[in-house]
């Protein structure tokens, strides 16, 4: 692994690593929140190491990305999904759908299930809202094209930020 980052005898430093880790996995599986497992991990390193090297401003300035990461995300799906004309209902057919497909897949294939499920689960909230308030199929259909678009930038920014939290603590934590 990284072993500037990690003290051999220190298993807490090891799970803060772990963590990272799986952070920077959660940023690719919706149903896993990435930014925050990466600050946990932050804060659990930081901890072993006794706070000499990342301390509490790095670790405050990394819960704000948190928090811009996950709005911005939350922010660029309804963005694109309204600017479809689609409703605030819509919106909220979206996220119980993803929510419902991503544990629905993730009990069927493990890890990857659950990013198809949230998607899947996602477009057929949307479309099962759209269809049901215009009662034609091509204005769902454009909803649901916008949502994925929006969960595909929402993805790109939350990566952004995700990387930013990370640079930023390799620089303090190797210092």
């Amino acid at each position: 692994m990284l072993p500037f980052l990690l003290n051999p005898q220190d298993a807490t430093q090891a799970l803060g690593i772990a963590l990272i880790l799986i952070g920077v996995v959660g940023v690719f599986i919706p149903v896993l929140p990435g930014p925050l497992m990466i600050w946990i991990g932050a804060l659990v390193w930081a901890y072993g190491d006794g706070f000499k090297r990342v301390g509490w401003p790095v670790l405050l300035a990394m819960g704000v990305i948190v928090i811009a990461a996950w709005g911005s995300n939350l922010a660029m799906t309804t963005y694109f999904t309204r600017r479809s004309s689609a409703s605030w209902k819509t919106v909220a057919g979206a996220v119980i759908g993803g929510i419902v497909g991503g544990a629905l897949l993730t009990f069927g294939i493990p890890v990857i299930g659950s990013v198809i499920g949230a998607v899947i689960g996602g477009v057929s909230g949307v479309l099962l809202v759209e269809l049901l308030r215009h009662r034609q199929l091509r204005p769902a259909l454009h909803s649901g094209v916008q949502y994925l678009v929006g969960c595909v930038f929402g993805q790109m920014v939350e990566l952004m930020f995700a990387l930013a939290m990370l640079l930023l603590f390799v620089w303090q934590a190797t210092r």
